[in-house]
């Protein structure tokens, strides 16, 4: 025990000295580094404004993006809108053709019964015609023999 304390007696001059040292070595080591920090500290001052640059760079392209997509979008609502009024007076057009449809239907319907009622006049007047023909040779008939009552009539 006495041969440690005796050591830890001697050592502790040594410790104490060497300390010092150290302290010196650190300080030298920092004034060395002083300019390596220095250059470090460019460095990144360096990077943060080329990063600043960069991010200016993106923020325009972002919004120059968000311009295009904004007049994009308005380009497609009025090609919707445009498209929307095509419809619209597809369905009307379609709405016109049915009408007409529908009305040609009707007009083949009258054009059918009027051929019928054409066709029931050409019978009846081909009916009267014969009607006619045997009363117009009734009268002739009549008539002569009227002209030969006459004619007898006088002679006697």
């Amino acid at each position: 025990m006495l041969v440690l304390g005796a050591a830890a007696l001697l050592c502790a001059p040594l410790r104490a000295a060497a300390e010092p040292a150290k302290a010196f070595a650190k300080k030298q080591a920092r004034a060395a580094k002083g300019p390596e920090v220095s250059q470090d500290l460019n460095a990144v001052i360096e990077a943060q404004r080329s990063l600043a640059a960069d991010i200016s760079q993106l923020r325009d392209q972002l919004n120059a993006l968000q311009r295009g997509v904004g007049e994009g979008h308005d380009e497609v609502r009025q090609t919707r809108d445009v498209l929307q009024t095509a419809l619209e007076q597809i369905k009307g057009m379609r709405e016109e053709v049915r009408g007409l449809y529908v009305e040609s239907s009707g007009l083949k319907g009258d054009i059918t019964q009027v051929g019928k009622q054409v066709e029931g006049l050409d019978a009846s007047l081909g009916s009267f015609r014969l009607s006619s023909g045997i009363v117009v040779a009734v009268v002739i008939v009549l008539q002569l023999v009227l002209v030969g009552l006459m004619f007898r009539g006088r002679r006697e």
